[in-house]
């Protein structure tokens, strides 16, 4: 068939392939078949790109995790550490015929045994404990030295909570600041009094001006700390004096009329006697 004048190429070619199958299709085939490979590639490319990337997604290098920094407690206040303690510090009752003496007593051991002075509950009757919650409890003197102006009263029905725990050792740096805790029902002042211990006299002789509240149980007290920031009051006796660790390291026993300083017990000198009576 014979192609008309002015007829497109592209039609002409048609017939001819049409017409002569077995030389016209090799070129046609092999084009097919380069267009299907890349093709095939092409795809492949697109879908390895969206299984890495989200199209129009901006990459961003991996952020590592943040790290959480603990930041070290912060070491508690002496206000901190006394209120934790004062659960544990009661007001010693000293009951006579027709009189009542106050003062401070602190837990000493999981009998329910309690530290005072002797000067709080001598020459009275009966003792009576009660806790800051209101409890009260029978008490029984378990032991006293007067020389020593220290005494044991064990709780008849026991008390809870966990003893004090006393320093036993020697203190030596000056001034150290601590806390002296009370029975504010005793003393009528703030249950926690804060002091600095300021030196060790190595002899405190009782006179008119370092008698406060009850009459001491001895004429002279030897290596007693000095208490000097805040004033000491009647009802203070017997309450326990406590440093930075949260130790008891002494006992509050004497004060001065005239000027905010105060006496205490060490601990070292009567531990070993506390210990004896409370094997009892």
């Amino acid at each position: 068939m014979r192609a008309e004048a002015g007829a497109a190429p592209w039609l002409t070619m048609r017939s001819v392939s049409q017409r002569r199958p077995t030389t016209s299709t090799q070129p046609l085939r092999a084009l097919l078949s380069a267009g299907a490979v890349v093709l095939v590639g092409v795809v492949a490319f697109l879908v390895t790109v969206n299984r890495t990337a989200v199209p129009g997604a901006v990459q961003h290098p991996p952020v590592p995790p943040a790290v959480r920094v603990v930041a070290p407690s912060a070491t508690p206040s002496l206000d901190d550490i006394a209120r934790a303690l004062l659960s544990r510090t009661v007001t010693i009752e000293a009951l006579g015929k027709t009189d009542e003496g106050l003062g401070t007593g602190w837990l000493f051991d999981s009998k329910g045994d309690f530290v005072t002075n002797a000067h709080v509950v001598q020459g009275f009757l009966a003792v009576r404990i009660r806790g800051r919650d209101g409890t009260s409890h029978v008490g029984t003197v378990v032991g006293v030295d007067l020389n020593l102006d220290i005494a044991l009263i064990r709780s008849q029905d026991g008390f809870p909570g966990a003893p004090l725990r006393p320093f036993t050792g020697t203190l030596a740096d000056f001034p150290d600041p601590v806390v002296a805790i009370a029975s504010s029902h005793a003393t009528g002042h703030d249950d926690i009094i804060h002091e600095r211990i300021t030196r060790i006299a190595a002899d405190v002789p009782v006179t008119g001006d370092t008698t406060a509240g009850q009459t001491p149980t001895s004429a002279d007290y030897m290596d007693m700390l000095v208490l000097d920031d805040s004033t000491i009051s009647p009802g203070n006796s017997g309450g326990p004096v406590i440093d930075a660790r949260g130790l008891v390291v002494g006992v509050v026993t004497l004060a001065s009329k005239s000027s905010p300083e105060g006496y205490a017990i060490q601990m070292n000198r009567v531990m070993s006697d506390l210990t004896r009576f409370a094997a009892t």
